[in-house]
């Protein structure tokens, strides 16, 4: 009788997600410039369109195919954030929308309505690089799919069904581990009137990405062949912010969407 199976071999090690997300502080830095090795790694995997890997051509080269959702392969990183606009949809329902916001409806429906098509018309702005090569995108990269020992060292990086090529700013936000609701979408209380954070761990967040970058421009200068896209892109908050923005209106974090928007445009 046939039937489908999978062959899987056994990495012991522990995962984020059964290690309720945290990293001691004694072991966060060397957990975090082994991510950032692993991420410029990645910057090295180049592919010439956006779109999933679908199979291995006779002269190895690699046959690309569309992203769910969103279609493509895409030429340039114009056309992705174009089919992003056109396709992607807020990660919750009008109805649970208006039920989330409460009283805050009238202002952040509006913000989250116009988000997509705010992208679209941005698209031919929103790359510093719009043709190819691309860097190859995990697509959930953070410590909820890395697997450690228990002293926080990584073994292996895991799920990567949802890789695909994309454009350098989807690459270079912040892994998952790192990340940050963009101050100008996030809860204004969070932030001093001078824009700095108020609570103690968020000034350490941010504090970890800023260590973050300068571990990564590290590994990039190990090799001659590297190039600091990577870190260009990571320490570029308009376009870096954008890219979490997109995220999270995937995933149907509730924000102040046009507030971003137009601190792009005022900085462009």
């Amino acid at each position: 009788m046939k039937a489908p199976f999978m062959l899987m071999d056994c990495l012991r090690g522990n995962v984020g997600m059964d290690l309720s997300m945290t990293v001691p502080p004694q072991y966060k830095k060397a957990f975090l410039r082994g991510l950032a090795k692993i991420h410029v790694q990645l910057s090295t995997v180049l592919l010439p369109k956006i779109g999933t890997i679908v199979s291995v051509n006779a002269d190895g080269s690699y046959h690309q195919g569309p992203i769910p959702g969103l279609g493509g392969p895409f030429d340039t990183a114009t056309e992705f954030f174009q089919a992003w606009a056109n396709k992607t949809k807020f990660g919750m329902t009008d109805e649970q929308l208006r039920e989330a916001c409460g009283s805050y409806a009238a202002e952040i429906i509006p913000s989250v309505s116009s988000f997509a098509k705010s992208i679209g018309e941005l698209a031919d702005t929103l790359s510093v690089r719009d043709d190819g090569p691309f860097p190859l995108c995990h697509g959930d990269f953070g410590h909820n799919n890395i697997i450690v020992d228990d002293q926080y060292h990584i073994l292996s990086v895991i799920d990567w069904e949802m890789a695909f090529a994309g454009p350098w700013e989807i690459f270079g936000d912040f892994p998952l581990t790192l990340s940050i609701i963009p101050p100008a979408i996030d809860a204004p209380w969070n932030y001093n009137e001078d824009g700095s954070p108020k609570s103690a761990d968020l000034v350490e967040q941010f504090a970890d990405q800023k260590w973050y970058i300068g571990a990564v421009e590290l590994e990039e200068n190990r090799n001659r062949g590297n190039t600091h896209y990577l870190s260009e892109a990571l320490e570029n908050p308009k376009r870096q912010q954008l890219a979490t923005a997109m995220r999270l209106y995937q995933d149907g974090k509730i924000g102040t969407y046009s507030k971003l928007i137009d601190k792009f445009m005022a900085q462009a």
